[in-house]
Order: structure tokens, then sequence, then C-alpha cells
């Protein structure tokens, strides 16, 4: 058996038609190697779809159906998840950011003594929600 098995890489390749056509043309080499390489034996697939080496048990590679590059006719076929599989995607859909609040805090402006102001930071993480707190107690809410 070959120590260097078929690859088919297409990372370097563009959408462009030179691209394109690279990639068939790579495609239709690795398709060759690997048709070549199952019908000497040796090899058997795997559950997953992987070729395997009998002798050694090592992963050669993808069935190449599966590596196939997708033609024009099944590429207009596609449709989007949303489509495909709508409670799916509105499951997995989230919204940015927090939920918005019944009644939102107002940001304002105080002129505050700066002896006071240290004070209510040296108290430590949270002290705008506690004077939020002394604040509505002395208003009486």
């Amino acid at each position: 058996m070959p120590k260097n098995w078929p690859a088919f890489v297409t990372k370097d390749l563009d959408d462009s038609p030179g691209g394109e056509a690279e990639l068939q043309r790579r495609w239709e080499l690795y398709n060759e190697e690997m048709q070549a390489l199952i019908a000497a034996g040796g090899v058997h697939q795997d559950d997953d779809g992987w070729w395997v080496d009998d002798a050694t048990g090592e992963l050669i590679g993808p069935d190449p159906e599966i590596e196939r590059p997708s033609t024009d006719d099944e590429l207009a076929q596609f449709r989007p998840f949303t489509e495909v599989f709508p409670e799916q995607a509105e499951s997995i859909r989230r919204s940015r950011g927090r939920p918005p609040l019944e009644s939102p805090k107002q940001q304002v402006t105080l002129r505050i003594d700066a002896d006071v102001l240290a004070r209510l930071r040296a108290s430590g993480k949270g002290w705008q929600g506690r004077v939020n707190d002394v604040l509505k107690k002395s208003v009486g809410l």
C-alpha cells in the first residue's frame, strides 16, 4: 500500500473561475487516485464514510463522493437553513444585549461632595445601586 494517500486540499483556492477550474481538476485527480486505491483492495470504508487501510488501520480519507465539489444544479437546489429547519433556527436565534426593562433607570448628573462620593465608592462594587436604594427609601418608595 502507498505511504502517501491521496489528498484533496482546497483551502488555497478562491471563488474565481480559475479557482473553480482548479478545484474541479484537483477533485478529478483525487477521485481517480481514490478509485484506483479502492479497486486495488486492502482498504475498507468505516461507518462514518472514511476509507481505512486494512493493514495499518490508518485513515486514508473520506469517500470521494463526499468530497466531490457540488455541481451548479446541486447548488441551485440549496436552501437556507431557516427555510429547511425553521423550528431549529428559531430555537438557536438569540437576541443581542440585555432584554428591555419595564422601567429602565434614568441616567442623571448630581453634584456630590468629594468626601461623600469617595465613601460611597469605597463601599465596593454595586455602590450605585445602594445609593439608589437610599434615595428610594428617603422619598418613601
